[in-house]
């Protein structure tokens, strides 16, 4: 596993994007798996601004959405807010199953990536979910909301993996996750060959191990 942690968490999406040229270039990908959320927007701005090579002809398959309630369909809405130029490239996860050669993840409150909550097995590839009460709570979903998500399963087939945490509430699931708690799905991912850990000096003070170095 790689660290990496930015002073600043307006610098995220450069470190992310860098992350991405690195990546697509060196594995030749066509395609990436893309979250909604505030902390992906840094980088997503970043596209925004520049237009990277990078990006031409790459797919990107959007991860999770809200599948019941009154909020159904609010991610597909959130990437078509930030990411208007890059709409016919979107494969909607309504389109159906894809693999991504990449992919950029959060951690959720509760360690969940994407959709994939607590309790599923961490082979888990893609399909319909019952949110726990904690991921409504934190989204302000009614209780018993159900969504669509790829899982650990789908991430761990990607060549390399980005996750991207930010904000002192995230502090303690991230100490969790870097000591191995085999109860939260985001564990899983460490064990890919290929995984970097992108976080703000927010989320990371005063766990061990971490130094900025962007």
């Amino acid at each position: 596993m790689k660290k990496i942690v930015c002073e600043e968490t307006k610098d995220l999406g450069r470190a992310a994007s860098d992350w991405f040229n690195e990546k697509a270039r060196y594995y030749r990908a066509q395609s990436a798996f893309v979250p909604a959320g505030r902390t992906p927007v840094a980088l997503y701005e970043v596209w925004r601004r520049e237009s990277p090579s990078y990006l031409k002809g790459m797919d990107l398959v959007q991860i999770d959405d809200v599948l019941s309630g009154t909020k159904k369909g609010i991610f597909k809405n959130f990437l078509q807010e930030h990411l208007p130029e890059y709409q016919t490239q979107i494969k909607f996860i309504e389109e159906g199953a894809h693999g991504a050669d990449l992919a950029v993840l959060g951690l959720g409150l509760n360690g969940h990536v994407a959709f994939h909550e607590p309790g599923l097995d961490e082979s888990f590839f893609s399909g319909s979910v019952r949110l726990s009460e904690t991921t409504c709570d934190h989204l302000g979903l009614e209780r018993g909301t159900w969504g669509v998500t790829y899982g650990a399963g789908a991430f761990m087939r990607s060549r390399a993996i980005l996750m991207m945490v930010s904000g002192k509430s995230k502090t303690l699931i991230l100490e969790r996750l870097l000591q191995g708690d085999s109860s939260i799905p985001a564990t899983a991912l460490v064990k890919h060959s290929d995984f970097t850990l992108l976080c703000d000096r927010d989320a990371a003070n005063g766990l061990d191990g971490f130094h900025a170095t962007a």
